[in-house]
């Protein structure tokens, strides 16, 4: 992963990837990761508003199938420590009471844990350039052993302007506070307000029904950790629900804002209906109660990060 071909082939991946999200229009909160029968993508970044959102479906990415060779950035470790937040009251499984491991992402700011079966793999990382307001383009990419989970975490995204067409929301099915991970405060903060874990069922409407993201199913489950401005309900389902979709970093040195980053994920219907044995909305809520589900939500939940 850390070989100068490998970083060569990263380049060209950024830059396509870059692109790509330059061009997208906003639709549904970085929909990027979830479980395996979901195609995984990326997002913009806002310009200085906190309410723009991205079309993650226009802006498909690979998928890694193989761990990644280690580095000195990922250590593993074994702990019987409890997760940073429980999957659902009915679920009595710790994902992360056994071996553990940790990655850190290549510009040290990010650090996660995730069961020792899963691998974590930097997907784009250009230590030449620097990105969106000094910060690394990066994408880390989560799974489970049996590829059936798949988290993603983008750094460093250029702004959209938020005019893209949006599903409907449902509703929100989990929504909890993460008060340990730190709050970007300052006076030019465009992401304050406290760290949200939330999951929202979202429904295709005739504006989205054609997004790739859907791919002619009516259900996604979306599911984030986001900043959540003071005023808004994390349980909301009317238009605020749009306000909060990212995670401020605080800014790099010499830089008054800090960048956000896209920290997200997905469940498809058709992968609830597999994993359930149920259909439809029935799926999409009873997917909650998974194993898949709750190592998703433990992973995720878990981060830490190193302020400047």
């Amino acid at each position: 992963m850390n070989s100068t071909a490998d970083r060569t082939i990263q380049v060209g991946r950024r830059a396509r990837a870059v692109a790509r999200h330059r061009l997208s229009a906003a639709v549904g909160l970085g929909l990027s990761a979830g479980l395996v029968l979901s195609a995984c993508g990326t997002a913009d970044e806002p310009a200085e508003s906190p309410s723009a959102t991205t079309d993650p479906s226009s802006s498909p990415v690979e998928t890694v199938t193989e761990s990644p060779s280690p580095t000195a950035d990922q250590t593993t470790m074994e702990t019987e420590t409890s997760s940073p937040s429980s999957p659902s009251e009915d679920t009595d499984r710790d994902p992360l009471a056994g071996p553990t491991q940790t990655y850190t992402t290549e510009s040290g700011t990010f650090t996660w844990t995730f069961p020792e079966t899963w691998t974590a793999s930097q997907e784009d990382y250009n230590e030449e350039n620097l990105d969106y307001l000094g910060v690394p383009y990066e994408e880390v990419l989560f799974q489970d052993a049996e590829q059936a989970v798949e988290f993603r975490a983008t750094t460093g995204i250029g702004p959209t302007d938020n005019d893209g067409p949006k599903p409907d929301v449902v509703g929100v099915l989990e929504a909890e506070e993460l008060p340990e991970i730190p709050v970007n405060e300052g006076e030019n903060a465009t992401g304050s307000g406290p760290v949200w874990y939330r999951a929202a069922l979202l429904q295709a409407n005739e504006d989205i029904q054609d997004s790739g993201r859907f791919d002619g199913q009516e259900f996604l489950l979306s599911v984030q950790v986001v900043n959540m401005p003071e005023d808004v309900d994390p349980e909301g389902t009317d238009e605020s629900f749009w306000s909060a979709w990212f995670y401020e970093q605080p800014p790099a040195e010499g830089f008054e804002h800090g960048a956000a980053t896209f920290l997200s994920g997905t469940v498809t219907q058709d992968a609830a209906e597999e994993t359930t044995g149920l259909e439809g909305e029935d799926a999409m809520r009873a997917v909650l109660d998974t194993e898949e589900y709750a190592g998703l939500r433990a992973v995720m939940s878990s981060m830490e990060v190193d302020v400047p």
